[in-house]
Parts: structure tokens; sequence; C-alpha cells
């Protein structure tokens, strides 16, 4: 790895998928394959790519690759000289290589984490420009941590399920809007902490150090803070063992 933006185009190679004509592509949702034929895309188009549903092909010493869109793939294509053109790529309508399924999932997930990991980067560097701070470890190990699967709660009067106020994995204006706040009701606070992710405290006693860190007060969501209970034993345990 030349730096943590980018890699060699061997490494590139190594998570893709190398595409040839006579490769079987599967179409689940229609339960058909069909017989791939890139015979024309390597004269034309080598030392190119292209990219369709978050999914890139490339060609490269007249060989062609497809890989799942990632932040490192783009800059790595780009610093090796790869000018984008836009040609059929592979895989990238719900379709997979027979031959290669295990690969081509494994390397769907790599990137899926890659955005998660990508996504607390963009938030700490806004967090670090807009001067928004750490608080102690101490204080947040005593929050909960909202999970992006959501929680499932109950209340007297309705049932619902609670998720994070950043539920995504792309720091847009909306995440840009919502981190580095906090909201306070009934006794409970919930704030977006520049790892993107939310975490509800009991009782008052963290707004000091919110506030000290940069934080600042926005009209939020506070879950937990109306007598709703939480149904899952798991996080019904978590919440009870956090202290005021």
């Amino acid at each position: 790895m030349a730096n943590n933006n980018i890699i060699t185009m061997d490494s590139l190679k190594e998570g893709a998928v190398r595409v040839y004509s006579g490769m079987i592509a599967v179409f689940p949702q229609f339960a058909q394959e069909e017989v791939l034929n890139i015979s024309k895309l390597v004269p034309k188009f080598n030392g190119c790519y292209s990219t369709n549903n978050s999914t890139v092909c490339f060609v490269s010493d007249n060989e062609v690759f497809v890989t799942p869109y990632t932040r490192i793939t783009m800059h790595s294509l780009h610093s090796a000289g790869f000018c984008e053109k836009y040609f059929y790529v592979p895989f990238s309508n719900g379709d997979y290589p027979k031959a290669e399924q295990f690969k081509w999932n494994s390397l769907r997930e790599k990137a899926r984490q890659s955005y998660a990991e990508d996504f607390v980067e963009d938030c700490v560097s806004y967090c670090d420009e807009h001067h928004i701070g750490i608080i102690s470890k101490e204080a947040l190990e005593n929050c909960f941590e909202m999970p992006a699967t959501g929680v499932k709660v109950k209340h007297l009067y309705f049932e619902d399920c609670y998720y994070p106020i950043i539920n995504s994995t792309c720091f847009d204006s909306t995440a840009a809007d919502r981190i580095g706040h906090f909201c306070t009701n009934n006794g409970k606070v919930v704030f977006v902490y520049r790892n993107g992710k939310t975490y509800v405290a009991k009782g008052y006693k963290i707004l000091n150090e919110l506030r000290a860190a940069g934080y600042t007060e926005a009209g939020l969501f506070v879950p937990f803070s109306n007598g709703e209970q939480i149904q899952d034993s798991v996080l019904k345990a978590c919440w009870e063992n956090i202290t005021k």
C-alpha cells in the first residue's frame, strides 16, 4: 500500500473478479443465466474504467476486472492514470459471476465495511474542522449506543423501532446538520458523537462535557424518554446498566 488512500494495481486486481468471454453471469431475480461476451471491451477501453450501481469495471493490460465501488479503488485507479469511459459493467444489476460467487460476495461485504469506515473518517474530519471534540472515555462508556439495526420499544399506547439519528454511511448535508448536537427530554440526553454514532445518556451530568467539547443543542428526538420499554433482552440489560 502506497498510502492510506492508494493501493497497487496488483492489489486492485487481487481484490477484483477477472471477467472473460464465455463467463456465466447469474441473474437470480429472473432465474436466468447469461454467457458474457467482452471481446469488444479490451481493444477499445484498455486503461479505462466505468461504474454502475456501486460497481467498477476496469480494463488493465488487456484484461477486464470488476470490483465493488470503494473510495480506495477509485483513488487508486485515478492515481494509476485510468480515465472514465462509459461501457457495460458486469455484475452491476443484481447479477453475479457463477463460478466466483463466493469471492464476489466476499468483496461486496468488504466494500460495505469500507463504507462504514469511510463514514467515520468523514465524521471525524468534519468535527475536527468545526471544533467538535471528544468527551471522556468514562462518560461515553456510560451511554447507550443506538445500534444501526434499531431498538424495538413498547409503550402503553404504541410500539415502535428507534434508529440512530444518522442511519446511513453517507456523510451528506443531513449528517453534517446532525453531528455534534444534543437534545434533552425527561432526564435523558441524546447526542450524535464525532464518530457519527448516536448515544443516549441518563441524567444531565454529561451536558457539561458535551458543551465544553463544542456540542450544541438542537431539536432531536430523544429515545427512551417517555416511558418506553426496550423489547430486546440484551439491549434492555445494556440500558439498565447505564447510570445517571
